[in-house]
């Protein structure tokens, strides 16, 4: 089962990364959350300090980020005024 989770998180990071890069925001931090979950979850299985000590400090700060951003920014703006640019650009 390790096998499957770790493949799958390690795709997972891999297309957050790819995310970061293009900078979409904020799908990069939930793509990093699940792929950060799902090496915890393998770092558990093997009982190995180092990845657990890792990924708990990732997703922590994945979760402060995909909190800050829903609680303590207008994100409803942000998507509104991409969606006003964007039907500028196809008019």
């Amino acid at each position: 089962m390790d096998w499957y989770i770790k493949w799958f998180a390690s795709i997972t990071l891999i297309i957050a990364g790819t995310l970061v890069a293009l900078n979409i925001y904020p799908y990069s931090m939930y793509f990093q959350l699940v792929g950060l979950t799902g090496w915890l979850i393998v770092g558990i299985m093997w009982k190995d300090w180092a990845l657990i000590v890792v990924n708990v400090v990732g997703v922590l700060i994945m979760l402060a980020g995909i909190i800050n951003y829903h609680f303590f920014t207008d994100w409803y703006l942000i998507i509104y005024e991409r969606y006003q640019e964007a039907k500028l650009i196809w008019n």
